[in-house]
């Protein structure tokens, strides 16, 4: 019997939005388009915020002199937590975690990476996590009944349709939820968010190319692309618009691709015997819209300049 787990998956949430709401109308597209969605592989997931009425417990832990723990969403606690606790000793990470913000997800990833580490996924690893955290392994162990979930990463594409190319669409809303405020301020304040949103994916890929990770890892799409396929290959599996699905299932022949530097302990059987055969849990993961990367593959990875 598998026990029920709910899951907060994020997709793109950079240093402007910490949390839905933030700076309101400022990210109002970002939110709409981006916003938290919950994700359920068992029993009915809580309401997004359920967790704030109780103190969070901690976000890491230093297991032994040797083994680091992340435990929950990649936010300003976690980052917290891996500062104060993280000891030099670490060689093994185990991760559980849902996902959280992009920024902080780097700036922890940025802390953790170290020569020979070993990442192991217990229970989940997804969005932020995999993003960011697995291609830190050497070697990468995914724990029986475990499951690897991307819901993409800073997109490109997304800051230009969104918010570029529907900048006097944003300053209309900004403007009438700040009359106060001299539009030349809303202008500046709406460019800024653009800049830091346009940096961070400049992080994202500097950080593929340090680790050697396919863009595909990131469901990565340039400007002008519908879906991320300039960087994955794959007639078997889906070829799905950021319109038709929203979580993807990490498979093993995707995680090789992807990931070419990482030695990864084989998984596939047991995700077929498990998740997968499971029926409920499968078909709840279909009507949040998730799909099997099946044999989708990661064209070459990204390398950093010589």
């Amino acid at each position: 019997m598998h026990r029920p787990v709910s899951v907060e998956l994020l997709r793109t949430r950079g240093p402007v939005v910490d949390r839905p709401g933030a700076r309101g109308g400022a990210v109002r597209c970002l939110q709409r388009t981006a916003c938290v969605a919950v994700l359920a592989f068992g029993a009915a997931a809580a309401p997004v915020g359920a967790q704030d009425a109780t103190a969070a417990p901690p976000r890491c832990q230093q297991v032994s002199a040797t083994v680091f723990m992340l435990d929950g969403p990649t936010d300003a606690a976690m980052r917290d937590c891996v500062v104060a606790t993280l000891a030099p000793t670490t060689n093994e990470l185990v991760v559980r975690s849902g996902g959280g913000n992009v920024e902080v997800a780097l700036d922890i990833a940025e802390r953790l990476q170290r020569p020979g580490l070993v990442v192991r996924v217990r229970e989940k690893c997804y969005s932020s996590c995999a993003n960011y955290f697995l291609p830190l392994a050497a070697t990468l162990v995914v724990e029986p009944g475990a499951t690897i979930v991307l819901h993409g990463g800073v997109d490109p594409q997304f800051i230009a349709e969104e918010h570029v190319g529907k900048r006097d669409q944003h300053l209309r809303h900004r403007r009438r939820l700040r009359p106060d405020l001299p539009p030349e301020q809303l202008a500046a304040d709406f460019e800024r968010s653009v800049e830091a949103f346009t940096a961070l994916a400049q992080r994202q890929r500097e950080f593929a190319l340090r680790h050697g990770v396919g863009l595909g890892w990131f469901l990565y799409r340039e400007p002008g692309d519908r879906d991320f396929g300039r960087h994955v290959a794959g007639r078997a599996g889906p070829r799905p618009s950021v319109f038709g699905w929203r979580y993807l299932l990490v498979e093993e022949p995707m995680l090789r691709s992807c990931l070419p530097r990482v030695r990864v302990q084989a998984f596939q059987a047991e995700l077929e015997s498990g998740f997968i055969r499971d029926r409920e849990r499968y078909r709840r993961f279909e009507r949040e819209k998730g799909r099997r990367s099946l044999d989708l593959q990661c064209t070459p990875a990204a390398r950093a300049p010589s």
